[in-house]
């Protein structure tokens, strides 16, 4: 019997061009924070306009080289990453920031959202979207509470797994069918505009937030996402389903 052969996995690594995508889509854009490409000029901008924005490196994971930046004060500016805190006068922060970024690396400046919390801890939904053919398939769907002081809700950086279902429960109590089917609804649409450009998609991660007014927001999406934080889950149904397709795909 012929095995069948896999089709190809194609991964995109730049957020930017990811972002620049999904924007271009109109019933995308509500969706999508404000994101350009880092500049001081632009810093300065959106840090007035929005009072808190994350530059984040266009390439990479984990959380890691985010930095929040956010006014705390009319000429005091907050600089927090996963290594360093400081507050400094409004005119120092390009300085400060200089320092973080790395020569190679290309960054973004994104819109802040205050993101709705659980006991003090924002949190935001990973949507898990995979395809062995043509088909696409909501396979995971959770929350990740960010760990005390983080700025970053990732899994590998201490944020808490936790059922989407029940964490949209919490906060918004008389909105949660309809906050979940928007959710649902916003994912395949994300996986229709992706996959449109590129053929070889095999895999989505969405990291989505619900703003303290209940708008959805989609911060970023991975092409090659990792799923560890759905075996933290105590139905372990989702983690099970898409531990099969990964084999099936990959």
């Amino acid at each position: 019997m012929a095995v069948k052969k896999k089709r190809a996995f194609q991964e995109i690594a730049s957020k930017g061009l990811k972002t620049i995508i999904l924007e271009h889509d109109s019933w995308m854009k509500p969706y999508m924070p404000k994101t350009v490409w880092y500049r001081e000029d632009r810093l300065l901008a959106m840090l007035d306009t929005f009072g808190t924005v994350f530059v984040k490196p266009d390439k990479g994971g984990g959380g890691v080289g985010i930095i929040r930046v956010k006014k705390v004060a009319d000429e005091l500016v907050e600089c927090k990453s996963l290594k360093h805190h400081k507050i400094v006068p409004k005119d120092k922060v390009i300085a400060l920031i200089d320092t973080y970024l790395k020569p190679n690396k290309r960054y973004l400046i994104q819109q802040g959202i205050r993101l709705a919390t659980i006991n003090g801890r924002p949190f935001d939904i990973r949507l898990m979207l995979q395809r062995i053919d043509h088909k696409w398939e909501l396979t995971g769907l959770a929350a990740k509470l960010a760990a005390p002081g983080k700025i970053v809700t990732n899994f590998c950086k201490g944020g808490k797994p936790y059922t989407a279902k029940d964490a949209v429960a919490k906060v918004f109590p008389n909105n949660v069918s309809k906050k979940m089917e928007e959710l649902k609804k916003l994912a395949y649409r994300v996986a229709h505009v992706l996959s449109n450009r590129f053929k070889g998609l095999r895999e989505l991660g969405i990291d989505a937030g619900l703003d303290i007014n209940g708008n959805i927001w989609v911060f970023e999406v991975n092409t090659r996402p990792t799923y560890g934080m759905f075996r933290e889950l105590k139905n372990l149904q989702m983690y099970n389903n898409i531990r099969r397709i990964r084999k099936l795909i990959v």
